[in-house]
């Protein structure tokens, strides 16, 4: 699909923390970003997530999002994706803070 489709993918926040949850955990049941907000912020970001995020993803087929259980695993295009996601998880260090986690206000 090329680095364009990669780049949309990785374009959201939520995105990214679902993709680098999937490094080491397969399957997701509830994405971290949804335990790691205040109530209001993780009212909002399910929302964003069931209607936005995890669709996308489905689609592109970096995962296979199960609504029925709220469970994410990696999809039939995860390889396409993996070795970007897993170039952002190992230098977090060196990267923005806000790429993952959303800056305190």
């Amino acid at each position: 699909m090329g680095f364009d489709h990669i780049a949309e993918a990785l374009g959201s926040q939520a995105r990214r923390c679902i993709l680098i949850e999937l490094l080491d955990h397969n399957p997701v049941s509830q994405p971290e970003t949804v335990a790691k907000n205040d109530a209001r912020e993780t009212d909002e970001l399910e929302v964003q997530l069931i209607h936005t995020h995890l669709p996308k993803l489905d689609n592109m087929g970096y995962i296979v999002w199960n609504s029925d259980n709220v469970t994410v695993v990696k999809g039939p295009n995860w390889e396409e994706i993996e070795s970007v996601v897993r170039l952002l998880s190992d230098n977090r260090e060196e990267i923005p803070s806000d790429t993952f986690e959303r800056s305190q206000r």
